[in-house]
């Protein structure tokens, strides 16, 4: 119970960071997306969580139960 709670203490601000990055530094500047940049930026966003839902099942244990 006590390191699950770590886990989400840390990744709370993590996603909040991510949040801060993307309106903050992605957007910075106010104009129509074109369907280029808004596929990259869907296909960065979906990525970022794979590769953590990747994280989360290896430290899970990866399937070895």
């Amino acid at each position: 119970m006590g390191s699950s709670l770590w886990l989400w203490v840390g990744f709370n601000p993590f996603v909040l960071g991510l949040l801060a990055l993307d309106l903050g530094v992605f957007h910075r500047r106010a104009h129509a997306i074109s369907k280029k940049e808004a596929l990259v930026g869907s296909l960065f966003w979906i990525a970022l969580s794979l590769l953590f839902n990747l994280r989360v099942w290896r430290f899970r244990g990866g399937g070895n139960r």
